[in-house]
């Protein structure tokens, strides 16, 4: 009879989640995640194949929450409210927003990051700054506009202390995303 183990699955991915939001994605290993349980490793191990499996659903992890920022209601414009999400995920979770953007977990984090940009895109059809535009359009407009927010997440995950609080992060989403939708729809007028 296999032996059961104090530990679910969900509760071991839960404390390496919460090992990262504390100590930062280079910490997380078999031995500190089975201190912080309070255990060995072998329930880690009678769960996930690999820590590289354990990963994988702490971006999968990572991923829902950033979703939960994005969609919190702030200034009335969903598309704007997106990208203040993106970049106060990343302040407030900069463990795990550079853990899941770092060289080793970055293929899962756009997997599964897939996912959301779907589901916001699906959330603007009737988006009436995007009404007239092809959907090659306005994916350049989105494109352009996740590259401005991927940027500052980055610039406000390590801040100076007290620089990017939630009026200037709003101001500088806002400003940004106005200045790529006019001067995109501009160029996609004069492209014909």
């Amino acid at each position: 009879m296999p032996p059961k183990f104090k530990f679910k699955r969900e509760e071991i991915i839960e404390s390496a989640l919460n090992l990262v939001r504390e100590k930062g994605w280079k910490n997380l290993s078999t031995r500190t995640l089975a201190e912080k349980l309070g255990s060995s490793a072998r329930p880690i191990y009678s769960f996930f194949k690999s820590m590289d499996e354990l990963e994988e659903e702490l971006v999968k992890k990572s991923v829902d929450l950033l979703y939960d920022f994005m969609v919190v209601h702030r200034t009335g414009d969903p598309w704007i409210d997106h990208g203040i999400g993106y970049v106060i995920f990343a302040r407030e979770e900069k463990h795990l927003f550079r853990g899941s953007n770092n060289e080793k977990n970055i293929k899962h984090f756009k997997a599964y990051g897939d996912k959301i940009w779907n589901a916001c895109t699906a959330s603007l059809s009737q988006y009436l700054p995007f009404k007239g535009l092809s959907e090659d359009q306005i994916y350049k407009i989105q494109l352009t506009r996740w590259l401005l927010c991927h940027g500052l997440a980055f610039q406000v995950s390590n801040p100076p202390p007290k620089v990017w609080d939630d009026d200037n992060i709003v101001l500088v989403i806002q400003n940004g995303s106005i200045a790529i939708i006019e001067g995109l729809k501009k160029q996609f007028a004069s492209d014909g």
